[in-house]
């Protein structure tokens, strides 16, 4: 699990990279020789904030892996991807318009402004916690396959793995600046469905490696699922 949640963070960052890319641009890194490290911070706070967010998934996970939908959920997870990358859906202006994201979205817009006039690697850190929170149809599908986990400590493993995999690209990105230019930003955002169907492929392949017998239903499933008194 572990593989390919680092895999879809790192063919998944073409997709960050035309998303949040101009977002990491306007962060207050400076031109100075701990660049990097600036870089890193952020992003590590980002990290920090997917693996918070896998621990809760891991531990709803939990009760899925139990009764045994962790293949179904897989198999679900696969198809999204598939219909995503092939009828080119733009999975974050659909989840600004939700009503209730829209409102955190506009929360979250209203602390980055507080915070990225200042230059210290605290306020470094809390915008990169920040932008773990931001409304991301790529991290809402790794999320997906952090349920697919059999506990929070699984969960935390795959988030932070989703996010090792999104740091070399977005890095790259953020140090070369405005040199990256627009024709790569618009080539990798081409990428982005192909990318999406190729991992949707593999999900699916890999679900159907769990050799369900032809007897199990996911009705049966849930209606076998324990319930608290």
């Amino acid at each position: 699990m572990l593989y390919t949640a680092f895999t879809f963070g790192l063919l998944g960052s073409l997709h960050c990279v035309g998303m949040c890319g101009p977002l990491a641009l306007a962060m207050p890194f400076g031109q100075r020789r701990d660049r990097l490290l600036r870089v890193l911070t952020y992003n590590g706070g980002r990290i920090i904030t997917y693996g918070i967010l896998g621990a809760l998934m891991g531990f709803l996970g939990q009760g899925i892996f139990l009764v045994g939908l962790q293949s179904w959920l897989t198999l679900i997870l696969g198809i999204l991807l598939i219909a995503i990358g092939v009828f080119s859906v733009q999975l974050e202006f659909n989840i600004w318009n939700l009503p209730l994201l829209s409102t955190w979205y506009l929360k979250l817009k209203a602390a980055f402004g507080r915070l990225i006039s200042k230059t210290g690697f605290g306020s470094l850190f809390s915008l990169g916690l920040l932008n773990g929170l931001l409304p991301c149809g790529l991290v809402y599908l790794a999320l997906a396959g952090a349920l697919t986990t059999a506990n929070w400590q699984s969960g935390i493993s795959y988030m932070v793995m989703f996010g090792l995999g999104t740091l070399p690209l977005m890095v790259a990105v953020t140090l070369l600046g405005h040199l990256s230019g627009r024709k790569i930003q618009t080539y990798l955002r081409k990428a982005y469905p192909i990318v999406l169907t190729l991992m949707g492929g593999f999900l699916v392949w890999r679900a159907l490696q769990f050799q369900l017998p032809a007897s199990f239903s996911l009705w049966e499933a849930l209606n076998n699922a324990p319930m608290c008194h």
